[in-house]
């Protein structure tokens, strides 16, 4: 199975070598940018779980433009912010992208890690693991998730209608949900 994948956007190299070392050191693949244009780059290439984001990238479009874009792209994807800014402008501005975390610069190696601990978790009860879905099915459910309707899902994955109709079958019944309508709505809207 795949290790657990961050891409950190951090626009201070020093930092961002600095993330990359602990998080590797704790069984984390990691890929970091510098700038939005590199991390939309990586996103859409490498499909990270995580992103551990800054939220100033010295000029131009901010750590909170890519989280909301992104989030567009990948909707399971979560965010923790990891920025000099700690006041209640910052964060509220923040609101939107639904962070996992926001930790205050300067931090700590432990507190990266508890964080990143977390976030994983959530992910993976959001993420129905220990169901054994299949790649499609998982990105149905993001689909699902993103309120998207069958016509909708087939049309963005390519795929027929009556596809969609038996993966979101084969989901319902691993996960035990009745038959009634939006039971498999519900269940995304609460986990994923």
């Amino acid at each position: 199975m795949d290790r657990n994948r961050i891409l950190v956007l951090e626009d201070e190299v020093i930092v961002a070598v600095d993330l990359h070392e602990i998080l590797e050191k704790c069984g984390y693949e990691v890929q970091f940018a510098h700038n939005y244009a590199d991390a939309m780059r990586v996103l859409l290439s490498w499909k990270p779980q995580l992103a551990i984001c800054d939220i100033d990238l010295g000029g131009g479009k901010t750590g909170i433009d890519f989280a909301l874009d992104a989030k567009n792209v990948i909707p399971s994807l979560e965010v923790i912010f990891l920025t000099a800014f700690g006041d209640r402008t910052h964060l509220d501005q923040t609101n939107d992208t639904s962070p996992i975390n926001y930790l205050v610069k300067p931090w700590n190696e432990s507190q990266i890690r508890i964080s990143v601990e977390m976030a994983f978790k959530t992910i993976n009860k959001k993420s129905g693991a220990g169901h054994d879905f299949t790649p499609a099915e998982r990105r149905i459910l993001e689909l699902i998730a993103a309120q998207k309707k069958t016509k909708e899902i087939a049309e963005l994955l390519y795929i027929s209608e009556k596809t969609v109709k038996n993966h979101r079958y084969h989901i319902t019944k691993k996960l035990g949900l009745s038959n009634e309508n939006n039971s498999l709505l519900s269940w995304t809207l609460k986990n994923m």
